[in-house]
């Protein structure tokens, strides 16, 4: 499974998700990225329903690259908690990334994380993706 087909399989995708922790087992090739996934309805009446969001955990397997690019001048990337992301194939970009990405073995996806925040995008190459929900 890829970030785009989970992205797929929720209702807001990643948008607006909190990420709280990431983890990178370099030995094992995994990332683990602890979220809040964004689980509200635009339309709902009651706000509870408009902003719901569930605990989850995205593992990343058959790591390639995990690239941060800095947070933008000017934003505070140093105030302390959750940050809030959004999550994309790395083709749907309109301009290239500012870091030149490695090239990938066939059957590994990339993906952008945006993190709004620092106004930078962190780039993500893997085999498989995998989500559990943990609340």
């Amino acid at each position: 499974m890829t970030l785009d087909d989970l992205a797929a399989s929720l209702p807001n995708g990643f948008h607006d998700s909190a990420l709280k922790v990431v983890t990178i087992d370099s030995v094992k090739r995994e990332a683990k990225l602890s979220l809040e996934i964004w689980m509200g309805d635009c339309d709902a009446v009651s706000a509870a329903d408009r902003e719901a969001y569930r605990q989850a955990e995205v593992s990343l397997s058959g790591l390639v690259f995990f690239v941060c690019e800095p947070p933008s001048a000017g934003y505070p990337y140093n105030v302390k908690g959750e940050v809030t992301i959004d999550i994309g194939s790395v083709e749907t970009l309109t301009i290239p990334p500012s870091p030149t990405l490695p090239s990938t073995p066939v059957g590994c996806f990339v993906n952008w994380i945006f993190v709004g925040a620092w106004n930078a995008f962190i780039y993500v190459a893997a085999q498989d993706a995998e989500l559990t929900w943990l609340a």
